[in-house]
């Protein structure tokens, strides 16, 4: 049992509405793309399966709503997770500004969770 637990590894996708997280984790999961992707209400999950250091894992991979009225679950998510992903768009200064915010959030719900920001690009690049 010790085994499969670390095995498994718990991701959180976190960041402002429309950043792209549910793009990239349809890419990360799938290896596809989609533009017509609908927003997140609540909470989605993706499993991924991969060899990490010759030994296969497995990625519970947690797609967040980013708008402020679901905040409050994104935060529980924080709790289990062993990584936090953190989109923002980089066409939109003010998503970049809120990574500072969604990063507090995460160090005051848990300090030993590690933290990576990423942006999307737009469409056209």
């Amino acid at each position: 049992m010790a085994e499969l637990q670390a095995a498994l590894k718990r991701l959180v996708l976190a960041g402002d509405a429309g950043t792209g997280k549910s793009s990239f984790l349809l890419r990360l999961s799938t290896n596809e793309f989609r533009g017509d992707i609908r927003t997140t209400l609540g909470v989605d999950m993706h499993i991924k399966k991969m060899l990490v250091d010759g030994e296969e894992t497995t990625l519970q991979i947690w797609d967040t709503a980013g708008q402020e009225r679901f905040r409050s679950i994104t935060r529980s998510y924080f709790r289990k997770a062993h990584g936090v992903f953190l989109l923002y768009d980089v066409t939109s200064e003010s998503s970049f500004l809120s990574i500072r915010e969604w990063m507090d959030q995460i160090q005051v719900l848990t300090w030993c969770v590690y933290r990576f920001p990423l942006w999307r690009k737009p469409l056209y690049w």
